[in-house]
């Protein structure tokens, strides 16, 4: 049986921004803190509400910015080792009759991917952690809001936007 489910985000408003650093994006960013209402679907069916969540944006990218799923460096040199093994064994075997087409593709896309990632290692350059880039960054000190434009109330321990409701961290 096929059924079709997943989430719905409803909603989704702006509550708070700083300033942070991006794993996507390599540098400093504006994030912001978008709250948004999850709720289950079955068949694009709203069944139940899972309540309100919140996740952090980046501005320049809009993805996640401490949360990054780029491939690790080991990750490019493990697959460049197993393309060249792959290259020198078919290769070195001799072709069978029943799998010429077969042979053919992976004795000229093994080599041709191995270079590709070889020259992608060769022009990038090893991604900085999370904490290295925090620590470059400094604290939001905006005085009015950089979405609506009205002026920041400041309070003891926060400032807010009295129009659109935005906190700055």
């Amino acid at each position: 049986m096929f059924v079709v489910y997943g989430t719905y985000r409803l909603r989704p408003k702006r509550v708070a921004f700083r300033n942070d650093y991006c794993l996507w994006c390599s540098q400093p960013r504006r994030s912001v803190q978008i709250r948004t209402l999850v709720v289950w679907h079955v068949f694009w069916i709203p069944i139940l509400p899972l309540g309100f969540w919140k996740r952090w944006r980046c501005t320049a990218c809009g993805r996640r910015p401490h949360v990054s799923t780029k491939t690790r460096r080991s990750s490019k040199w493990a697959g460049l080792f197993v393309l060249l093994i792959l290259s020198a064994g078919f290769w070195a075997e001799p072709i069978e009759p029943d799998f010429v087409t077969v042979s053919w593709i992976i004795r000229i896309g093994a080599p041709l991917g191995a270079m590709l990632v070889f020259a992608h290692l060769l022009r990038t350059r090893k991604v900085s952690s999370l904490k290295e880039g925090l620590a470059i960054v400094q604290p939001a000190s905006d005085t009015v809001c950089p979405f609506c434009g009205a002026h920041l109330l400041v309070f003891s321990s926060h400032c807010s936007c009295p129009v659109c409701g935005v906190v700055r961290l």
